[in-house]
């Protein structure tokens, strides 16, 4: 692992159009996965602990209203990781190589020169471009932008070594397998996850957090009386959408998919809904 680091070091002090010596299969596996692998030790270890704390002082915010359409799992693991890594990779990076075309129009040495300069380019582009995933519009967080995208810039870097190095498909496969664990590890996650419960003499509550909608239909039933709520029976609806629609509340935090079941004898007021949704969220999502 050292030496393919250092060799990445060397590439980003003093980029050059070379492709890797005595190329093999082997090695072309061999690079990806040991990048992938330190990709994911420095997100675990530095940027997902400053997100974290980043999140405390102002809550970063990626959606805050899920779009049910395009929120189950298969349609984004498609677009998530696959549309976006290829085209992502053909845009910034696919003209990053010498070729006939160039030939025809710049030399050798100018391209050489030009080539740092779009290297360096295209990784700042790539990263960020993607502070479009916010949805946060303040000072503060346009402070902080650089250390949003501070992953992305780092896997730009690492992209752009696999693509000149070897082929615009080895940058690609570890887009596309990058993408592709950054979808997947929610789930994995959740495995472990238990329902959010609240139980006594007067109710019971179940709160389940989801990652995706299901092709399963959603359900939204309150049941209520004389201005008392007795049974409610929530499937695949937001936190956000399920406070709007009862209380015309704009919550302007980061959204999430629940279930909610709940029962009471006595019923309960409105009020003491939201009291016990915020206690959910205090407990849950803080």
């Amino acid at each position: 692992m050292k030496n393919i680091l250092l060799e990445v070091y060397t590439f980003i002090k003093n980029p050059n159009d070379q492709r890797i010596e005595n190329w093999t299969f082997k090695k072309n596996v061999k690079y990806i996965l040991v990048i992938l692998c330190f990709e994911l030790v420095i997100n675990a270890l530095i940027f997902f602990p400053l997100i974290y704390f980043l999140n405390k002082v102002e809550p970063i915010l990626y959606e805050t209203r899920i779009d049910y359409n395009s929120n189950t799992f298969i349609q984004t693991l498609l677009v998530t990781a696959f549309l976006v890594p290829i085209g992502e990779e053909l845009i910034f990076r696919y003209l990053l190589r010498y070729n006939k075309l160039f030939s025809k129009i710049i030399t050798r040495n100018k391209w050489n020169f030009l080539f740092k300069i779009l290297v360096y380019i295209s990784i700042i582009l790539f990263g960020f471009v993607h502070s479009s995933n916010f949805e946060n519009n303040s000072t503060f967080f346009y402070c902080v932008l650089p250390i949003l995208v501070s992953t992305q810039l780092i896997g730009g870097i690492f992209l752009t070594f696999l693509r000149v190095r070897f082929n615009i498909l080895t940058s690609i496969i570890s887009h596309v397998v990058w993408n592709g664990i950054l979808t997947i590890i929610p789930i994995l996650i959740s495995l472990f996850e238990k329902p959010y419960e609240l139980s006594n003499n007067d109710l019971n509550l179940k709160i389940e957090y989801l990652n995706y909608n299901s092709n399963i239909q959603q359900k939204f039933q309150i049941d209520s009386t004389s201005n008392r709520i007795f049974k409610i029976d929530i499937k695949e609806y937001s936190f956000n959408h399920i406070l709007d629609s009862l209380y015309q509340y704009e919550r302007n935090e980061e959204d999430i998919l629940i279930n909610i079941k709940f029962e009471s004898k006595k019923g309960i007021t409105k009020e003491e809904l939201k009291k016990l949704l915020s206690d959910y969220e205090k407990s849950e999502l803080h």
